[in-house]
């Protein structure tokens, strides 16, 4: 049985803003258990979790953002873009909201997971990386 999806209109509706190195950076948050923190692949947006977003919502805070030059976020030209700002980011975002979690990531290459997670200096005690074509049962959901 397929997953219910939130359509782009209502997930953008839902969406807030914070400022990341003077850029506006959209996030997302969700749920009232023990915080997890998704990223998304690349080149996409937060809304690659929209079929998982209800389910994991259940157990967990949830929380993503569009990274810097993607989805809803920021794209500022000429920008120097790194693995590191974004693992920055997602370290300021979570900084903001005042809370640590762990996190699950989206179709990182085990190098760009294993560097991202080296570079998240905020507590976080594990990262969990998956593959795009993962179903909700996989993962327990």
């Amino acid at each position: 049985m397929p997953l219910p999806g939130i359509a782009l209109a209502d997930w953008r509706g839902q969406g807030r803003n914070f400022v990341f190195n003077g850029h506006t950076i959209r996030y997302w948050t969700a749920g009232q258990g023990a915080p997890l923190l998704l990223i998304h692949g690349f080149p996409t947006a937060a809304w690659d979790w929209h079929y998982l977003w209800a389910p994991l919502a259940e157990r967990y805070q949830v929380i993503a953002c569009d990274m810097l030059g993607f989805g809803d976020s920021a794209k500022p030209r000429g920008h120097a873009y790194s693995l590191l700002e974004q693992a920055d980011l997602q370290q300021a975002l979570l900084a903001h909201l005042a809370i640590s979690a762990p996190v699950l990531s989206k179709q990182l290459s085990t190098a760009r997971s294993g560097r991202l997670s080296a570079t998240l200096r905020c507590g976080l005690a594990r990262i969990f990386v998956i593959h795009s074509s993962i179903t909700s049962k996989a993962i327990g959901v």
